[in-house]
Formats: C-alpha cells, sequence, structure tokens
C-alpha cells in the first residue's frame, strides 16, 4: 500500500514538474535560435535562395529533408533551423489568419519534441513584407515571435494523430 501511494505521489509530482518545466525550456530554445538566426543571417539566405530555386518547377508546396542537399554548409544550416523544410509559393490553408502569420510566399523549418511541441522557423521571402503581431503566451502552447527581419518563430503543441 505504502509502495503504490509513493509511485502515485511520484507520478503526480512527476507530471506536475513536466508540465511546469517547458515553460521555461521554450523560452530558452527561442532566445537560443534567435540568436544563432541573427548569427548567421547571410547563411540562412543563402539557403533560402537555394530552397527556392530547388522548389520553382513545383505549384504550391514542396517539401526538403536534410539529406537532400548537397553543401554540407547548407546543410548544417537547415539541421540547425529544423528537420522537415517546406517552401510555400500560394497560402496553402485557407483557415489560416494572414494578417497574424505570414501564408504565402514562405519557407517554413519545422522541428518536432515531445515536450517543447512543434517549432517552425518561418522565411519570409515575399515581393512586399508586412508586420505581424507578437504572441508571447507559452503557457497555451502557442507563441509567434520576430527573430530577425523576415524571418519569424512560431511555436504550438503537437497536432493530435
Amino acid at each position: 500500500m505504502k509502495r503504490i501511494l509513493l509511485t502515485c505521489i511520484g507520478l503526480c509530482s512527476l507530471l506536475l514538474f513536466s508540465s511546469c518545466a517547458c515553460v521555461p525550456l521554450r523560452k530558452y530554445n527561442d532566445k537560443r535560435l534567435t540568436r544563432y538566426i541573427n548569427r548567421n543571417l547571410p547563411s540562412i539566405h543563402v539557403l533560402g535562395d537555394t530552397l527556392r530555386a530547388l522548389a520553382r518547377n513545383h505549384d504550391g508546396e514542396y517539401r526538403f529533408l536534410t539529406d537532400t542537399l548537397k553543401s554540407q554548409t547548407l546543410k548544417k544550416t537547415m539541421s540547425a533551423l529544423g528537420y522537415e523544410t517546406s517552401v510555400c509559393f500560394k497560402q496553402q490553408y485557407p483557415y489560416d489568419a494572414c494578417n497574424e502569420v505570414p501564408c504565402d510566399s514562405v519557407i517554413i523549418f519545422q522541428q518536432m519534441s515531445i515536450l517543447l511541441g512543434v517549432r517552425e522557423v518561418i522565411y519570409d521571402f515575399s515581393v512586399h513584407p508586412k508586420s505581424y503581431p507578437e504572441s508571447l503566451q507559452y503557457r497555451n502552447f502557442y507563441s509567434f515571435r520576430k527573430a530577425a527581419p523576415n524571418i519569424y518563430i512560431r511555436r504550438r503543441q503537437i497536432p493530435m494523430m
């Protein structure tokens, strides 16, 4: 009986700790990624131009993985931003609020983690870029912030299967 009670208390405290510990971890990772983006801005622009040139023949959306690129520096930059990358020329989902986040003419570097959720680095390559409001509410698993000119970080929870 005592062992069952201790196990239940341990599991409850583990769940409480893991849900509270994720918020500072998300903030720390976003600040670290923002520093990386600002330090390596020219290589991110080169990566964006390369991905746009490779996806030019496709309409709508084209997906890349890290191993698609041949250059080691481009692979390194792409893996630092996300494991899966998609180039979108048109708006993919009609329910996206285009006044809150960039919808078309974007490159999205996506990375998924169980504790941190889905992190997307959005590179807006539109001809007339707009400004978007920041949403830094980490408690409800969604945040959107500007990391550099035309580069944004969006965090959301993992979609249910």
